[in-house]
């Protein structure tokens, strides 16, 4: 229906566009509608010869600049965006806007300041402040964020991601508690919102509480059974628990979904390991090793592998998993196979570490 009405405004408009082809206010609602339909570079067009025409329309600058946006022309939209807000300083949305061009060519703290204007223009411009919020997370300045994002959810309570953000940070904080009932709150408002449940499980697994985050991370399978990091996750948290076995299962249905997984090779190699299947291990081993994106711990990891290398070399192998199965057979139910293997499923990647990697794409608005 949206786009329905969007194709008749475009007619209509072309319509008196051809009729009159050098009136800029055609023009610029010309390309604007445009734009609003994702056909940015037809959209450029209009809006540039608009913007020529009529240089000093905030509004058409204004709009010049979101389509060079939207096209990853970040300092011709800054130009258009700075020349909207010195022909209408009082709009703070021309601020805004002015904030994200600084904020995505990582100029933070010319962000900050745009958004801080924003606000000062508009005390209730909840997204300035969300956006000023994760300018301030950028910055390190976790605190400053925290007030940011509580300030946004002051002016829009249901806004939920604030919510999350707020809870994010709190959890780097190391305001776990609070970390904690704040994803609550955002799956009471979103109960889709899937990073929510994710991070909701970190927090618990950086807890301890093992059941909790069982619980969360498959809530995600609920909605979505092919998600690859929560099977992961599931993993780590049986490994926690020094369930090999049970972890296995998890990192091979993650790995099954998405073999570019680094972190999963990894505590799939060391689960394997504790188990005593070394040569297995060494291949899941060499499998992260070899992946460009995987730098945790990489040199010592490296050392580690050769050192198992060898000792698969001298013929421990049979031994080892020998006495693995010996083990496993003392323990149906799953729990620590051995000391080796509770030592192996505390070191699992990232258990802590990991807690909320998916934070970067909640974005800003």
């Amino acid at each position: 229906m949206k786009t329905l009405l969007q194709n008749v405004k475009l007619a209509w408009v072309g319509a008196r566009r051809r009729a009159d082809p050098d009136d800029p206010r055609v023009m610029r609602r010309f390309g604007e509608i445009l734009h609003e339909m994702g056909r940015d570079r037809e959209a450029w067009v209009s809006l540039a010869d608009a913007a020529r025409l009529e240089p000093d329309h905030a509004q058409g600058q204004f709009a010049l600049g979101s389509v060079l946006a939207a096209l990853g022309h970040l300092p011709d939209a800054r130009l258009a965006f700075v020349r909207a807000r010195r022909l209408d300083p009082g709009n703070a949305d021309y601020a805004f806007a002015v904030g994200n061009v600084h904020f995505e060519a990582q100029e933070i703290d010319f962000a900050v300041r745009a958004y801080e204007t924003a606000i000062q223009l508009r005390p209730d411009h909840a997204r300035a402040m969300f956006n000023l919020g994760h300018a301030f997370k950028e910055k390190g300045l976790l605190r400053q964020a925290s007030v940011a994002f509580r300030r946004a959810l002051s002016v829009e309570p249901r806004f939920f991601k604030a919510r999350f953000m707020l809870a994010y940070v709190y959890a780097l904080m190391d305001l776990n508690n609070d970390a904690i009932e704040q994803y609550r709150l955002t799956i009471a408002q979103s109960p889709d919102y899937l990073k929510a449940w994710y991070n909701l499980g970190n927090c618990y697994l950086k807890r301890g509480q093992t059941t909790e985050a069982l619980e969360a991370y498959r809530a995600i399978l609920e909605r979505e059974p092919t998600h690859a990091r929560a099977h992961f996750a599931i993993g780590q948290a049986y490994a926690r628990r020094g369930q090999l076995a049970d972890a296995m299962v998890g990192f091979q249905q993650a790995l099954a979904l998405r073999g570019d997984f680094p972190e999963c090779h990894l505590a799939y190699a060391r689960a394997l390991e504790g188990i005593g299947r070394l040569r297995q291990a060494l291949h899941h081993y060499r499998v992260y090793l070899n992946d460009p994106v995987a730098e945790e711990h990489r040199d010592d990891i490296a050392e580690h592998v050769r050192g198992l290398a060898s000792a698969a070399g001298e013929g421990r192998t049979a031994t080892i998993e020998t006495r693995a199965a010996r083990d496993r057979g003392a323990s149906q139910d799953g729990r620590a196979v051995d000391a080796r293997a509770e030592i192996a499923g505390r070191r699992v990647n990232g258990v802590d570490e990991q807690a909320l990697v998916e934070q970067r794409s909640a974005g800003y608005d």
